[in-house]
């Protein structure tokens, strides 16, 4: 193949569409089987960006349910003391848009 991948038409020629099953599973919100997810595990990573498009990835761990689920569209991550640089908090000040994986 010659050339660059430039537009989200290319991409799917190049790689097809997902099933439906797949996209089914993409949400917005937290649903029950995620809570029980969320609720058992010792270990998230949160991803920021700021407004100029830098991107920060930051490990939290704890044991088993320090992170809280509030409701459907809200979790309580507790933030740690630790090298006192802020990047994830500095982010989400300036762009509310996070990643949780």
């Amino acid at each position: 193949m010659t050339g660059f991948i430039t537009d989200e038409a290319a991409l799917r020629e190049l790689i097809g569409e997902p099933a439906a099953i797949v996209v089914a599973k993409v949400s917005d919100r937290v649903n029950e089987l995620m809570r029980r997810f969320i609720d058992l595990s010792p270990f998230m990573l949160l991803a920021t960006s700021a407004l100029d498009g830098t991107c920060d990835v930051s490990p939290r761990g704890d044991p088993p349910g320090f992170v809280r689920v509030l409701d459907d569209r809200t979790l309580l991550v507790p933030d740690r003391p630790g090298n006192r640089l802020a990047d994830s908090l500095r982010n989400i000040v300036a762009n509310t848009n996070v990643g949780l994986y």
